[in-house]
C-alpha cells in the first residue's frame, strides 16, 4: 500500500499519514527526489490534521512509502486552493536542504566580518582568506570528504537533522574550501559526484528502528565501487509477447559534445587562469568542431586542478548522451495471477539492468526497427517515477559506463 506521510523535519518525528487525491513522485540519480501530494480538505480527517501548521514548508517533511522504499524530504511549497478545498504539498529529498547551507565552520557565525581576510605572509601588502574559516580535508576518500562537509553543516547550532552516516574511508584526496568563497554545500556535493571516478551521493530515507519516525542515510560510493548499485541485475524483455514494458522512447542529446573544453578560474587569487583540453577524435570522425566552456570552478587557483576539470569536461563531451525511458508494470503477474518478473521494490536508482531486444523481423513484426540487430543492452537505472496508484513505474536508464 502506498502511504504519504508528513512530520517534523528536524527530528523526523510527529508523523501523520495523509490521504491524497494525487501523489506523483520522481527519483533521479544523484539528485534530490521530488514528491507531491494533493489533499482534499473536504475530508474531515484531513481537516483535523491542521495541515497549515503540521505541514509548514521548510519545517516539515513529506515522504512516500511504497514496497519498503521511502522517498522524500523537506516540504518547500504549499498551495491551497480555496475554491476546490485542496492543498498541494511539494517536497524534495533531503539533499535539497544543502542548497540552503554554505561550506563554512561554526566560527563564521561570531567572528568579526573584518577578519574574513588576513595579511598574506608572503606579501603583507595583500590579503588572503582567513585559514580559520577554511574547510580543509586531507588523506580521505571523496565520499568521506562529502560526509565531513555535511557533518560540519549539521554541527552548527540548530543545524541538526536526522541524518545517519557511513564509516569513514581513508584515501589520497585533499580539498580546501575557503569561507570567503561562500560555496553552497549542495553545489559542492554535486561537484564531488561529477569528478572522474567520483562517488554517488544519496540521502536514502528510511524508517527508524522503532518505526515511529524517519531518518536519512547519507550513502556514498566507496573507492573500490564509486557507483552505488545492488549486486543483482534486473532484466526486462522489451519485445517479448506480453512484455511488461510499454511507451519506450530512446533519446540522444549531442548538445554537450565537444572537441575542445575550456575552464576559467583564478577568482580566489585575483588572477585569470585558463585551462584547455583538446581531442581531435570527433573531428577526425567527421564531426564539426564544437567547444564547451565552464566557469563554475572560478574559485580554483591551482592550474593542475583546473586542468583536471577541463579534461573531465572534455571526456564527458566525447559522445552524445543516450537515455531510454519506458513504463513498466509495477507488480507484473502471469495469467494465473502469480507475480512474475521484476516487482517494484526489487530495483532502485543506481541499480544495473539489462534490456533484451529481439532481432527485427519485418515479416512477423518481432523485434524493433530502430535497433534492428537487437541485442542485450546493459544499462543503469537513473530515474524512477510513479504516483499514488502504484500500478505503473516510469523508468529511465542510460548505458553503463563501467563496462
Amino acid at each position: 500500500m502506498t502511504q504519504y506521510i508528513i512530520g517534523d523535519l528536524r527530528t523526523g518525528r510527529k508523523i501523520q499519514t495523509i490521504s491524497v487525491v494525487k501523489g506523483p513522485w520522481s527519483d533521479q540519480l544523484n539528485s534530490a527526489e521530488t514528491v507531491s501530494a494533493t489533499v482534499d480538505l473536504n475530508d474531515p480527517d484531513m481537516q483535523a490534521l491542521r495541515l497549515d501548521v503540521s505541514a509548514e514548508p521548510a519545517k516539515s517533511f513529506l515522504v512516500v512509502e511504497e514496497a519498503g522504499k521511502v522517498m522524500g524530504g523537506p516540504i518547500w511549497t504549499s498551495d491551497y486552493d480555496r475554491d476546490a478545498r485542496t492543498l498541494q504539498l511539494s517536497a524534495k529529498g533531503m539533499a535539497s536542504i544543502f542548497d540552503h547551507r554554505l561550506i563554512i565552520p561554526l566560527l563564521a557565525k561570531t567572528i568579526g566580518v573584518d577578519q574574513w581576510t588576513v595579511p598574506d605572509p608572503s606579501d603583507t601588502s595583500k590579503t588572503m582568506p582567513n585559514p580559520l574559516l577554511a574547510s580543509t580535508f586531507t588523506n580521505l576518500w571523496l565520499g568521506t570528504i562529502a560526509k565531513r562537509l555535511v557533518q560540519q553543516a549539521l554541527a552548527w547550532t540548530d543545524g541538526n537533522l536526522p541524518i545517519e552516516f557511513m564509516d569513514d574511508e581513508a584515501g589520497t584526496h585533499e580539498d580546501t574550501v575557503n569561507g570567503v568563497d561562500f560555496k553552497i554545500l549542495g553545489e559542492k556535493l554535486k561537484d564531488i559526484t561529477n569528478l572522474d571516478g567520483g562517488p554517488d551521493i544519496n540521502f536514502v530515507a528510511r524508517r527508524t528502528s522503532d518505526g515511529l519516525g524517519f531518518e536519512w542515510l547519507m550513502q556514498t560510493g566507496t573507492a573500490e565501487q564509486p557507483q552505488v548499485a545492488a549486486e543483482s541485475i534486473t532484466r526486462w524483455s522489451v519485445t517479448a509477447p506480453k512484455s511488461p514494458i510499454s511507451k519506450l522512447h530512446i533519446t540522444k542529446d549531442a548538445t554537450k559534445m565537444a572537441s575542445i573544453a575550456w575552464e576559467v578560474g583564478g577568482r580566489q587569487s585575483d588572477t585569470v587562469l585558463v585551462a584547455r583540453a583538446v581531442d581531435d577524435g570527433l573531428t577526425e570522425a567527421g564531426y564539426p568542431l564544437m567547444e564547451l566552456v565552464d566557469s563554475s570552478h572560478a574559485s580554483v587557483s591551482e592550474q593542475p586542478t583546473l586542468d583536471d576539470y577541463a579534461a573531465e569536461l572534455l571526456l564527458q563531451g566525447q559522445s552524445a548522451s543516450e537515455q531510454w525511458a519506458f513504463d513498466v508494470d509495477a507488480y507484473p503477474i502471469d495469467d494465473n495471477g502469480v507475480p512474475t518478473g521484476a516487482q517494484f521494490g526489487s530495483y532502485s536508482i543506481g541499480d544495473y539492468c539489462q534490456l533484451n531486444v529481439d532481432r527485427w523481423d519485418p515479416a512477423t513484426g518481432i523485434g524493433d526497427p530502430y535497433r534492428p540487430e537487437g541485442g542485450q543492452f546493459r544499462m543503469r537505472i537513473i530515474g524512477l517515477a510513479g504516483d499514488e496508484l502504484a500500478d505503473t513505474i516510469t523508468v529511465t536508464v542510460a548505458p553503463r559506463t563501467d563496462v
